[in-house]
């Protein structure tokens, strides 16, 4: 009896702890939910994207930093000016697939300012596109749990504006597509994912989710669609022979990964900004330096080789891979439909080769649909999963160098993927017992 005594108090204070944190976010949900909060969001939603859409533009007119909107400018008028946009021999000065440089010849038309605004106008528009696509996968009424997600992803949504990323506009693609798929319009679905990977190559990591779901169509619509758009759709602005010639060279330039580095990266490969599982595993595994700057430095834990590294990838790959199977239900429905979109839009996230800061606004719809779960139920272990990706989440914007160079935003991802596999798994059980 005397050990019994020792044995209690701290399960029920565990139990406790997280009954306060569940009783907190619902109390916080709730707030949200009430009209005079819910007026103030609404102009807080309104400004913001506001704000957000003329900074950038305001920003080069005052001072001329451009940022990231400097190669897209010279991308377009590369374009313009009929000139080569991957020089052989050399380091790219442009590193996306040709189709995104056609792209960026229309701005890029009307001069650097009006692309900035224009660029960013489009982010404005692909992140209202995000929080409707968002709400309407997860079947969500009440706003509380995308205004959450919206607040706690704040940093990487701006980040995408300053920057002048597509980040925004990649997920509002792949969201567009996922509810392309629950409304049986497989060819538009695929077509959404050809355009996303034609602009930035890693959506198509989604091709095997859509093999194994049997979606033929959408994956038949991708590849054809992808097909038309670098191969057909230039020839008029570029010519046959060049359009060709684009792709070769952008291909033979940028899909390699070596140990020296991926891609023309070789600096940032594995440097700390890049939290895809190729840039921390490297640099957690390998004596490499995690500063692209000029100074080696190294954060490594063990010293291995190059090829032991990518064994232990390729068994992750595995691992995560036959976890998502083995979580999916056999026949899906609207509720295991998001949180299969959610998952998958975590695991291109983690195995994407390079994936910075700006590309973590894909974790909108997966905080979401945590939120939205946690808030519904007494799980403990589901709030234990967000908790822990809150802290990463939060120690990234504490301290974004030191986070990053162990992994932050890697590991948050991948805590957020083992919770919705868990997820999804439980309600699998769930049915076979009849409730």
């Amino acid at each position: 009896m005397h050990a019994n005594k020792h044995e209690f108090p701290l399960p029920l204070a565990s139990i406790s702890a997280y009954s306060r944190l569940q009783i907190l976010l619902r109390g916080l949900a709730k707030w949200l939910e009430q009209p005079p909060t819910r007026f103030f969001l609404r102009i807080l939603f309104i400004t913001t994207p506001i704000t957000f859409t003329l900074i950038p533009f305001i920003r080069f007119l005052r001072s001329g930093t451009d940022m990231d909107y400097r190669t897209w400018y010279q991308a377009g008028q590369t374009v313009l000016h009929g000139g080569e946009i991957y020089p052989h021999g050399q380091i790219f000065p442009f590193m996306y697939p040709p189709m995104c440089a056609l792209m960026l010849g229309v701005p890029a038309f009307f001069g650097k300012a009006m692309m900035i605004l224009i660029l960013s106008s489009v982010n404005t528009v692909a992140w209202l596109l995000c929080i409707w696509f968002t709400s309407a996968l997860i079947s969500e009424k009440g706003n509380s749990p995308i205004v959450i997600a919206n607040l706690v992803l704040m940093p990487f949504i701006w980040s995408s504006y300053h920057l002048g990323q597509p980040s925004l506009v990649l997920l509002a693609l792949m969201l567009g597509a996922f509810l392309s798929l629950r409304y049986r319009r497989q060819f538009l679905a695929g077509a959404l994912i050809a355009v996303a990977a034609a602009i930035k190559a890693f959506p198509l990591l989604a091709i095997p989710y859509l093999i194994y779901r049997r979606y033929w169509t959408a994956a038949a619509a991708l590849l054809v669609s992808l097909i038309i758009l670098l191969f057909i759709l230039p020839i008029p602005f570029r010519g046959g022979q060049r359009t060709v010639n684009d792709v070769s060279e952008w291909q033979h330039g940028m899909l390699h990964y070596e140990e020296s580095g991926i891609a023309q990266r070789p600096t940032r490969s594995y440097s700390w900004k890049n939290q895809s599982i190729f840039g921390v595993a490297n640099r957690l595994l390998r004596r490499v330096s995690f500063d692209d700057g000029t100074n080696a430095t190294y954060a490594n834990v063990v010293d291995l080789n190059f090829r032991t590294v990518n064994i232990i990838i390729v068994a992750c790959a595995l691992f995560l891979g036959a976890s998502f199977v083995w979580a999916m239900p056999r026949r899906h429905s609207p509720r295991s439909d998001a949180g299969e979109f959610a998952a998958l839009l975590l695991l291109i996230l983690i195995f994407t080769p390079l994936a910075f800061g700006y590309l973590f606004v894909w974790l909108m719809v997966p905080l979401t649909l945590l939120i939205k779960c946690t808030i519904a139920s007494d799980d403990s272990i589901g709030l234990t999963y967000l908790l822990i990706a809150f802290v990463l989440l939060v120690a990234t914007g504490i301290a974004p160098r030191l986070a990053q160079t162990y992994g932050s935003l890697f590991f948050a991802a991948v805590v957020l993927y083992l919770a919705l596999a868990t997820n999804l798994r439980r309600a699998i059980s769930a049915n076979r017992n009849g409730r």
